[in-house]
């Protein structure tokens, strides 16, 4: 099935659940104990875990295959990549039910298990069912659900670094992917409102978005239409402090650093993304994640050596004249401006 095969309403999951066999149920202890009550069939089994490191996941969950019809995930990005991390293993049908759109992860065949503190994809998983509860995503809190966005909203810069990979380093480009995923950026940009009060039509358009591109990028065969440098300084980041932050916040704070820093070659003003941010109630401010200046400072400094370290794609960070010595361009520059956000 395609991406774009989802089943949303209103008690969706509890339904499903009902007409299911045994199952084994994958989530974790938040989503649950919001969703118990509903659940009139209950699991076989209920496995919680928190960490996708993969030797955690080897040593606690590479047991015998359990006597279950269904592996169900239901849950954040961990939960749901852990779901399928034992769909994979085991050889049992997958259900897909995020209790949260904070990440695209749910969506993605691949599954994300961390090497060393890196995000690694092993295994490739096709769900049997993608099911968008409506009344269970609400129950999250509403700035996580927001912060979804960013997973999409990264087409914004991918695409300036694409176009700097393109003139700069021969890399390959497609002009009707380049275009679909601008408008896939378009429409969401159009739907700040609904995707702020997280109401159903802002669910099911922030939904839409990740599964467009998730499924553009599977096409093209790999995530250069939504990925570019700021996730490559959100992994260098993460790579210095090994601290855990809000993906899409974090996101989109680095989306406005590098559309400030492309300069001309910017598809988009990152004075209009900073808007569309504050319209929809991200909260990208370094402060408000616990990103210190110094940590951020040393993000800026060795994300070119990352990047050429890791092969990751050609773009804004692979070129040597990213920074000026002074002004607003300058790392310190570049400093001020984002620790002066919401002060």
């Amino acid at each position: 099935m395609g991406a774009r095969n989802i089943e949303f309403g209103e008690g969706m999951l509890a339904k499903t659940l009902a007409m299911l066999g045994e199952y084994v149920l994958v989530t974790m202890e938040e989503p649950w104990e919001i969703f118990k009550r509903e659940a009139t069939h209950q699991p076989r089994e209920i496995i919680f875990n928190q960490d996708m490191r993969i030797e955690h996941l080897e040593a606690t969950l590479n047991r015998d295959k359990p006597s279950a019809g269904h592996i169900v995930g239901f849950g954040g990005g961990t939960a749901c990549d852990t779901a399928k991390y034992l769909s994979w293993q085991w050889g049992i049908p997958l259900i897909i039910a995020p209790s949260i759109i904070s990440v695209d992860a749910w969506l993605c065949r691949s599954i994300a298990v961390r090497f060393d503190h890196r995000v690694r994809y092993i295994g490739d998983v096709e769900p049997e069912r993608l099911i968008v509860d409506y009344a269970l995503v609400k129950a999250a809190p509403a700035f996580l659900n927001r912060a979804g966005i960013a997973d999409v909203i990264s087409i914004c810069t991918a695409l300036g670094d694409w176009q700097f990979a393109r003139d700069r380093f021969q890399a390959p480009f497609d002009q009707d992917v380049f275009d679909r995923a601008k408008r896939i950026a378009d429409e969401l940009i159009s739907r700040a409102y609904d995707i702020r009060v997280v109401s159903n039509a802002g669910i099911r358009a922030l939904v839409d978005g990740q599964a467009a591109e998730v499924e553009l990028c599977e096409e093209w065969g790999n995530a250069r239409p939504e990925e570019g440098g700021e996730h490559f300084l959100a992994y260098c980041l993460e790579d210095i402090t090994h601290d855990h932050y809000i993906h899409g916040n974090l996101i989109a704070l680095n989306t406005l650093v590098v559309l400030k820093l492309q300069r001309e070659h910017a598809v988009y003003d990152y004075r209009t993304l900073q808007a569309f941010f504050d319209t929809i109630g991200i909260q990208y401010d370094p402060g408000s994640q616990g990103i210190r200046r110094e940590d951020y400072r040393g993000a800026l400094e060795t994300v070119h050596d990352y990047v050429e370290k890791e092969g990751l794609f050609p773009g804004l960070w692979s070129i040597p004249e990213v920074f000026e010595t002074h002004g607003e361009y300058s790392i310190e520059g570049i400093l001020d401006w984002i620790y002066a956000f919401h002060a």
